[in-house]
């Protein structure tokens, strides 16, 4: 493993243990560790909401959580990151229902070495990233490389609570491209798959990497904007706008045109995903009967 040094979140009680863990790894493996303490489960979930982390070594028992809750937590707001948990009893039974849940590691605290935290660190991550590639393929959209419905919703669900805790504004877009039958018709499915590529590509130059853009099915795809107020929506659609008039230049054989709508994710309002597509899906039919004058 080459990617050091490893991005990691010791959630532990005792300030004591924690001092002298970190102390260790640092010198048992000098370099490897970029390593942040806190005490608190709620003070885990703000920093695993603002900052990112390869890793969780967790005490299940803190001051504001005890037992399975307290990894069941942590999992609820970063359900892919690996956890490692650091005990300071051997229970077999909580280590299995844990191991069931997805903890990568049950670790007793007075029986570990410095070494033997890394190796199970390391071996964790390895676990974690093939994991994460079977996993890759089942949420991609193969024509395009965007999140497909799968991945949309597993993803977008997670940000949505992530956007509750920390009082984070979103916006949801509904983007239909026309005339995708016309296309298939006039120049051949290969060249309607083109178009759907070409739109991808748009997509992913008009909106950020943190966003969310995923390819529904057919001629649909959504995107997820992430901490954006709605007053950001006007320009994010002005720069879709410019972006596919570029496209536009490129392509004398035919125009790609879309049609738009978006929705609004209030954190006091608690919305779920499936309800802000419905609002956005209506937002885009308004627009498009506008659009046509009907």
């Amino acid at each position: 493993m080459s990617d050091y040094p490893l991005k990691v979140l010791l959630v532990d009680g005792n300030p004591e243990y924690a001092k002298m863990l970190l102390a260790e790894l640092d010198r048992a493996e000098p370099g490897k560790v970029d390593a942040v303490h806190t005490r608190s489960l709620q003070a885990a979930l703000h920093l695993l909401s603002r900052d990112h982390f390869d890793i969780v070594l967790l005490d299940l028992f803190l001051s504001d959580s005890q037992g399975y809750e307290t990894f069941s937590e942590i999992c609820n707001q970063v359900p892919h990151l690996p956890v490692v948990v650091l005990a300071a009893q051997d229970d077999p039974a909580l280590a299995k229902r844990l191991a069931h849940a997805g903890a990568q590691d049950y670790l007793i605290k007075n029986e570990t070495q410095p070494r033997q935290v890394m190796r199970a660190i390391e071996f964790a991550l390895e676990r974690h990233r093939t994991t994460e590639q079977m996993r890759r393929l089942t949420l991609i959209d193969e024509l395009t490389s965007l999140l497909n419905r799968r991945g949309f919703f597993s993803l977008g669900k997670q940000h949505i609570k992530i956007a509750q805790r920390a009082n984070r504004q979103m916006l949801l877009f509904y983007i239909d491209l026309d005339g995708l039958k016309n296309i298939n018709d006039q120049f051949g499915h290969h060249e309607g798959d083109r178009a759907l590529k070409n739109i991808a590509v748009i997509l992913e130059e008009t909106f950020r990497s943190s966003d969310l853009i995923a390819r529904l099915g057919g001629d649909e795809f959504t995107v997820l904007a992430i901490d954006a107020a709605q007053e950001s929506a006007e320009s994010m659609l002005l720069r879709l706008g410019d972006n596919l008039l570029t496209a536009n230049l490129k392509n004398p054989s035919y125009q790609l045109s879309l049609s738009t709508g978006f929705a609004r994710f209030d954190p006091n309002s608690a919305p779920n995903l499936e309800n802000m597509l419905i609002e956005a899906d209506n937002a885009l039919y308004r627009y498009r009967r506008d659009k046509n004058g009907s």
